[in-house]
């Protein structure tokens, strides 16, 4: 039998509702990615750079994403 428990290795799952400056932080990352999309793409038309098309697009899914993430931040703020 095992004496050993796993208490070292556990933690808390509370949350605070209160994520306003995690969120400020996210709406900063999501400006300048957006930001840096839209420079990779300029650039990559200007230039003729695929790879920078490419980026700048695939950039944009990142935007994207961190979008979603803001979406859940006012969810959050709403039903708590």
């Amino acid at each position: 039998m095992h004496t050993t428990t796993l208490h070292k290795w556990q933690h808390s799952h509370a949350f605070t509702a209160d994520n306003r400056t995690n969120e400020q932080k996210t709406r900063r990352v999501v400006m300048l990615t957006a930001v840096m999309m839209a420079l990779e793409i300029s650039a990559g038309t200007l230039f003729g750079s695929m790879a920078l098309l490419a980026d700048g697009w695939h950039m944009g899914t990142h935007a994207a994403a961190l979008g979603i993430t803001l979406f859940v931040y006012r969810c959050a703020q709403c039903h708590s």
